[in-house]
Formats: structure tokens, C-alpha cells, sequence
């Protein structure tokens, strides 16, 4: 390549319709350094897509929609704010009878670690779960049963 395709490859033209002169916009080592950083940021790109992937196929694992927007990390992006909620544990309906069985029977306390560890252990064979989400689920049930049973007695009382 002679240096007036280089000059006509790699500038612009300086001239009207006469065919005014042509000047190079980049030098030849200029257009190497950015090939290299093309090729770096496609690497780098196609790591950020796998990241992704693999990201939501672990959040469609503990029980997220895909395509759902509030889960979508790349959507929330293009939302003003982007929520720090937490996400909230949905128990598969076989969580629920576990823990439903187990506070009908009332069989020791829900309020030790190791009987929480117990509960934790046997209800992740059904899905995810961890320690808070039982202690929680317990504590919450305690306070709905006592909330209906006072609820139940000013009923009572009135009659």
C-alpha cells in the first residue's frame, strides 16, 4: 500500500470537489493500540454476558421469574433507583406443611439454634431456605396464633 491509500484509508479530505488534500487521522501504531483495546473489550464483554447468564440461571434457581423486571438486574439498570429490598423467601407449599405440622404439634422449642438448624436442614430438601427465614416464619406464626386466639375471646365475650 503506497501512501496515498494509506493517507485516503486513513483520513479525510481537506478539499471540496477539486480533490484537495488528504490528512491522516490516526498514525499506524495509533490504529494497532486500537485494535488491541477492540479485542480487549470484546473479551471483556462476552465475560460480562456469561456473568449474567450465570447469575440469573442461579436467581431462577432459589425461585425468580425470569423477565420479571424487579429481578432483572440489566432492566433495573434502566429504572431511576435501583431497590436495595431484599428479596423475600416464598416457601414451596411442601415447606409449608413441614412447618405448619411442626408448630400444630409444638414439639420442642423453635427458639434454639440447634432446633432451628434441624428445621433449616430438613426443609432445604425442598427448596431454599435458611436459619432467619425459619426463626422468622415461627416467630411470625406465634404472633398470628396469639393474635387470633385474642381476636377469638373479645368475640366470645361480646356474645
Amino acid at each position: 500500500m503506497d501512501e496515498r491509500e494509506r493517507s485516503r484509508n486513513n483520513g479525510v479530505s481537506g478539499g471540496g470537489a477539486n480533490g484537495g488534500l488528504v490528512y491522516p487521522v490516526m498514525t499506524e501504531e495509533q490504529i494497532q493500540i486500537l485494535r488491541h483495546q477492540i479485542v480487549a473489550y470484546t473479551i471483556i464483554s462476552e465475560q460480562l454476558v456469561q456473568m449474567y447468564k450465570s447469575f440469573i440461571a442461579q436467581q431462577d434457581f432459589i425461585g425468580m421469574e425470569l423477565g420479571n423486571p424487579s429481578c432483572d438486574p440489566l432492566m433495573a439498570l434502566g429504572a431511576r433507583k435501583i431497590s436495595s429490598r431484599r428479596h423475600r423467601w416464598a416457601p414451596t407449599p411442601v415447606q409449608l406443611q413441614i412447618l405448619e405440622n411442626l408448630f400444630i404439634q409444638g414439639s420442642g422449642t423453635t427458639r434454639t439454634k440447634e432446633k432451628i438448624k434441624e428445621i433449616t436442614n430438613e426443609l432445604a430438601q425442598h427448596g431454599p431456605v435458611t436459619e432467619s427465614n425459619v426463626y422468622n416464619w415461627f416467630q411470625n406464626r406465634r404472633a398470628k396464633s396469639k393474635k387470633r386466639s385474642a381476636q377469638f375471646q373479645s368475640k366470645t365475650e361480646s356474645i
